[in-house]
């Protein structure tokens, strides 16, 4: 859990330079979470995004027909930050739509999603909208975590502790350092729990194309914009604290198990979109191995790799 693992990196951080205050933002930013269920952590992640972010940045929630209190826990962030609109699905619409809302109504020039079980800093923040801007053809940006689903070696950062939010701040600000003057690195696909779009990307590309039902959303979004040119970049600098499993291990046992197993369900059945789309097999040893480098030179086809932003509008609660 959060707490033990803030603990011992308090230990780790004692007497060092405290990290920097809030990062003032401007509504040229958009910032998008979303969440089904898991409250506690999602209000932990608004608090650690309060924390890092000032300004009249702009956030937009989307509540996927949470079973507890998240709705709640939206509407509260939206007491605490005037620039937030709260959509609030009536099913269950899956991760893909969820992101579409937010990526579908942000009127921002660089937008950030992050999942409800991603905790932002100050130097997160900074670095990709730093990033971003310095490098106009980076597309889509990520961050490095302590875990990330694809599980890379450049992507996992162990994380060291910290007993208060401070400390972790602090952490963020040492990785941020550590890496300075670092090249950015190119991705074959995107991991989207936690990931910074232009605006240019989406005037070309559009938005998610929720064909695919809970994953591989992610995926046709970046190769798609590496078919329309952009790059997708790894940022080593900016790290997010990401809670393991945070959206599966605090249910009881037996939903767990069969969380696992829709997962498992969904993953195949998108993979199968994926591979129909692009006109593919699906290759031995996974995803790994699919033809990157061919399929980002694809001639891009507004057809095929241009998919119109949905409007959400049925779902945007008054207030």
């Amino acid at each position: 859990m959060l707490v033990e693992l803030l603990k011992f990196l308090g230990k780790r951080l004692a007497g060092r330079a405290p990290a920097a205050g809030p990062l003032r933002l401007a509504p040229s930013v958009s910032i998008g979470m979303a969440a089904h269920g898991n409250a506690r952590t999602t209000r932990q992640a608004l608090d650690a995004l309060f924390s890092s972010a000032a300004g009249d940045f702009e956030l937009i929630l989307v509540d996927d027909t949470s079973p507890d209190d998240t709705l709640e826990v939206f509407l509260d962030a939206r007491r605490r930050h005037g620039n937030t609109r709260v959509y609030s699905f009536k099913r269950n619409l899956d991760y893909g739509e969820s992101v579409n809302a937010f990526l579908s109504h942000a009127r921002g020039d660089d937008l950030l999603f992050l999942s409800n079980d991603i905790f932002a800093s100050p130097a997160y923040l900074r670095v990709l909208l730093e990033t971003a801007a310095a490098n106009p053809d980076c597309g889509i940006l990520r961050g490095c975590s302590n875990f990330v689903d694809k599980g890379s070696p450049l992507h996992m950062v162990p994380l060291e502790g910290g007993e208060t939010r401070e400390a972790y701040f602090a952490f963020a600000e040492e990785i941020a350092e550590r890496h300075r003057g670092g090249a950015l690195i190119d991705e074959r696909y995107l991991v989207g729990d936690a990931f910074m779009v232009t605006r240019r990307v989406l005037d070309r590309i559009g938005t998610f194309d929720t064909r695919f039902v809970g994953y591989f959303t992610d995926v046709d979004f970046g190769l798609r914009a590496q078919i329309a040119g952009f790059r997708v970049v790894l940022e080593r600098r900016a790290f997010a604290f990401h809670q393991t499993h945070g959206n599966i291990a605090y249910l009881p046992p037996d939903a767990q198990q069969e969380r696992w197993q829709r997962r498992r369900d969904k993953v195949d059945a998108a993979a199968q979109a994926f591979v129909d789309k692009y006109g593919l097999q699906v290759p031995e040893g996974g995803i790994a191995n699919f033809p990157w480098n061919e399929m980002a030179h694809r001639p891009f086809d507004p057809a095929l790799h241009r998919v119109a932003p949905k409007d959400y509008s049925e779902y945007l609660l008054p207030g």
